[in-house]
């Protein structure tokens, strides 16, 4: 196959691994990447993996505000003959998707049309899913229903976190990606329409989402708590304050007395903080105060006296 010219869109860890892959098969002309942010306390500009990446090679960089003409133009000028999106975090105009003589193609990271949106890893996890997967589709300017090229399948096991299926999907994502290209450029694949009957959807994440409510079920909780461990990391108050929970699990606790929802009901350094929920109780492995750092149960319990039978609220009033 003679080396297509490929204008790739993405911003983080994801997509700077496909890039890294495509580079090794195809001739990468140019990466559009989301501006540089201003990060931490001391508002350091940060550049994403993907410019990272692209710098050292010496790939010609674009950071657009907007997509706009001038975008266009420069396809125009590249020749480029495909777009490849992973993970870019801006919606792409219909003028930008039908340019290159091959159109768009779009790495999502679930089994579409299950989970279209921003968010499928989050939700697949939110949702207790015990499979989900990636799909290359050809792109089209309603988001997520392009026809699919191909897909494969990744089992997910009670105890993934985000990040965990994060650095699944990572893994297999760049071999997976240059397949479905070369076979979808020689048109070796038949192209698959989305069944819009089995469609459901996903939404941007907001901070306020990982509030943990204790009145519901242990299974939610615990999902909850999974789902959002890179952002933004499930969250309750203790004493008024901020308290992170990164890590936790189900513990089946039948010598224990109901309590309210909330209520630290047994605190042991071997066994970690147990906590009443609407249904069940959760066992706390891993957690963060406020202004303080991340560590697991056992040293928590060492440093905060007469933690047993205080309640983990939904406010910090």
């Amino acid at each position: 196959m003679k080396a297509k010219k490929i204008a790739f869109f993405g911003t983080p860890l994801l997509a700077r691994a496909c890039l890294i892959k495509l580079t090794e098969s195809f001739d990468v002309e140019l990466v559009i990447t989301r501006p540089d942010t201003a990060k931490g306390r001391g508002r350091k500009i940060g550049i994403s993996p993907v410019k990272d990446y692209a710098e050292a090679q010496g790939i010609e960089i674009y950071q657009p505000d907007r997509i706009g003409k001038e975008l266009l133009l420069l396809l125009k000028k590249k020749k480029i003959d495909l777009n490849v999106v992973v993970a870019f975090g801006k919606i792409l105009p219909s003028n930008v998707i039908d340019l290159p003589p091959f159109g768009s193609v779009n790495l999502h990271a679930s089994m579409l049309p299950k989970y279209r949106g921003p968010s499928p890893i989050v939700a697949s996890i939110l949702n207790g899913d015990r499979k989900t997967g990636v799909t290359l589709q050809k792109m089209e300017q309603r988001m997520d229903r392009g026809d699919i090229i191909l897909q494969k399948g990744i089992d997910i096991e009670s105890t993934d976190t985000s990040h965990d299926l994060l650095q699944k999907i990572i893994d297999i994502s760049p071999v997976f990606l240059v397949e479905g290209i070369r076979g979808f450029i020689e048109g070796e694949f038949q192209l698959v329409k989305q069944r819009e009957g089995d469609a459901t959807y996903c939404s941007i994440i907001k901070k306020s989402d990982g509030l943990i409510d204790w009145h519901e079920e242990s299974e939610m909780i615990i999902n909850k708590i999974r789902a959002y461990n890179l952002w933004p990391v499930a969250y309750t108050y203790l004493d008024g304050k901020l308290l992170k929970i990164f890590q936790v699990r189900f513990i089946d606790a039948p010598d224990l007395l109901s309590a309210q929802p909330g209520k630290i009901v047994k605190t042991k350094a071997e066994e970690g903080i147990i906590v009443q929920t609407g249904k069940g109780f959760v066992n706390i492995l891993e957690l963060q105060m406020e202004n303080h750092k991340k560590i697991n149960s056992r040293d928590f319990i060492n440093g905060y006296r007469n933690l047993e039978s205080k309640t983990l609220e939904i406010s910090p009033h």
